[in-house]
């Protein structure tokens, strides 16, 4: 396997969600037919391996393969059944309160990487995505609301207060 899809590989595991070919492009700075290439090796490379690589529509991503649905869904069954942990619960606060927020963004205000809390949260349902790759957003739902014991958003505790510091603290990052 060559650098290059290595490189990818990196990137799609840290992501965990599909990526669009031309932000590979533009991050790795080769053009798509080099990126294309590297993704042949990188999904030559995985076969006979427990996960796979899914491209379609331009977007590709790193899969369980099917051979191992029944070994994950239990995973998944067990893990639904657990408490949220303390991250996971932070992170769903920050997205209840700055909804259509980036993965980014939840990161530079919880300060550290958030990507198996969204994880957890996607599978739970409390979170939605909005776009893809480098796009993606988070807003709360309906069931997140049914969580907090909640009929609407606004009805969190010190909502307006809460989310305008949110909003103050990720402009002076901006700035």
């Amino acid at each position: 396997m060559n650098d290059l899809s290595k490189a990818i590989e990196a990137i799609l595991f840290v992501t965990s969600e599909p990526i669009k070919i031309g932000f590979l492009s533009n991050v790795l700075q080769k053009n798509e037919e080099e990126i294309n290439e590297a993704l042949k090796i990188l999904a030559e490379n995985l076969n006979g391996h427990g996960i796979n690589l899914l491209e379609n529509q331009g977007l590709v991503s790193l899969v369980t393969h099917k051979d191992h649905s029944d070994l994950i869904e239990g995973i998944k069954k067990e893990e639904l059944q657990k408490d949220l942990s303390k991250a996971s619960a932070e992170t769903l606060a920050v997205i209840a309160y700055l909804p259509d927020i980036s993965k980014s963004q939840i990161e530079f205000i919880r300060g550290v990487n958030v990507s198996y809390s969204l994880r957890s949260l996607l599978m739970r349902g409390l979170v939605e995505q909005n776009g893809n790759g480098r796009a993606t957003t988070y807003h709360p739902t309906i069931e997140m609301l049914g969580y907090f014991g909640i009929s609407k958003i606004e009805e969190l505790p010190s909502y307006l207060e809460t989310k305008e510091k949110l909003e103050k603290l990720l402009n002076e990052n901006k700035s």
